[in-house]
């Protein structure tokens, strides 16, 4: 057997693409997400990628698949997580803090409970994740690794999507800090993975007050990508991975955060509330679990890749006048 990975908002996503990445390198995988349906399925999905890799993998009924319900923003319930893995597979070896969603809006148009719920699972559920599970890797010889699923936008402070940005910038500052903290004093890695905007099914599950569609910045990037990503680090850990090529802008909002941050809030204005078709206002999934089937992609992004591109294009040539100029 290998080894035992945990991965929260498994169900969906990011996390489906991972569980079945790591069962697919023959690891023991635990998935937790809050719809107990849709969570059914996904390890459903994950045992038949066992059985195609090996077909002893559930020889007398012992599954390497084992499917939790749970909330992330469930302190207890975390803790119980990891107690049922250990029982079942004898520990855990690698966290990953994946579930979240994100949140879009003007500030003042989005509901001051939605941006608290938001916070609650994007960064204090990631922050329950690590309460349980570094306990358990203190126990078992000091080892295991802890991968936090950040997000460019905690990188790269992001218009229209405040709250979503401070959750994201605090969670990277956790990972950071947390890493320092127990690498004095213990073997535990702690990895942040950075993905630009991901083809998941976002537009059911993120809060959307912007009145238009959801549609992301391109070029988007394929959840089975970052899931590799995910997987190689529970092999050679490292302090930060980005994915995807829009992390770049990175360096060019260090070089001018000012000129970056308003250029691309006016053509955020322009993209995210005034272009596509109209939508209602929604909290998507922060407060629920939407319906909707167990898939890693959502088709999301396919249309406006060649005007998203140019519009890169020039924020960057227009930072890189401002910067020289000033």
């Amino acid at each position: 057997m290998g080894r035992t990975v945990v991965i929260t908002g498994a169900s969906c996503g990011i996390g489906l693409a991972t569980a079945r990445e790591f069962a697919r390198r023959g690891d023991n995988v635990v998935l937790v997400a809050r719809g107990a349906e849709r969570l059914a399925e996904a390890a459903r999905q994950c045992e038949r990628v066992a059985r195609d890799r090996d077909d002893t993998a559930l020889v007398y009924g012992e599954s390497p698949v084992l499917a939790v319900p749970g909330d992330v923003t469930d302190a207890a319930r975390m803790r119980e997580v990891v107690a049922r893995a250990a029982d079942r597979f004898g520990r855990v070896d690698v966290w990953v803090n994946n579930a979240g969603t994100s949140l879009w809006g003007p500030f003042e148009d989005i509901p001051a409970d939605a941006d608290r719920r938001l916070i609650e699972i994007d960064l204090i559920g990631a922050m329950n994740g690590a309460h349980a599970v570094i306990p358990h890797f203190q126990a078992h010889g000091g080892t295991g690794v802890l991968i936090n699923v950040v997000s460019i936008a905690g990188r790269i402070p992001t218009a229209w999507t405040t709250g979503y940005s401070a959750a994201k910038a605090g969670l990277a500052g956790f990972t950071d800090a947390l890493r320092a903290e127990l690498g004095i004093r213990s073997k535990i890695a702690v990895c942040g993975v950075y993905p630009a905007f991901v083809d998941t099914p976002t537009p059911i599950n993120s809060g959307n007050y912007t009145g238009r569609t959801l549609r992301p910045v391109p070029p988007v990037v394929a959840p089975e990508r970052v899931a590799t990503v995910i997987a190689g680090l529970a092999d050679r850990p490292c302090r930060a991975t980005r994915v995807g090529a829009l992390n770049a802008a990175s360096a060019l909002y260090a070089l001018a955060p000012g000129t970056v941050g308003r250029l691309a809030a006016r053509g955020g204005r322009r993209y995210f509330l005034h272009a596509g078709d109209h939508a209602e206002h929604t909290p998507g999934g922060l407060f629920d679990s939407r319906p909707g089937p167990a898939a890693s992609r959502g088709d999301w992004g396919q249309p406006g890749r060649t005007v998203a591109r140019a519009a890169v294009g020039v924020l960057t040539a227009a930072a890189m006048i401002r910067w020289l100029t000033r």
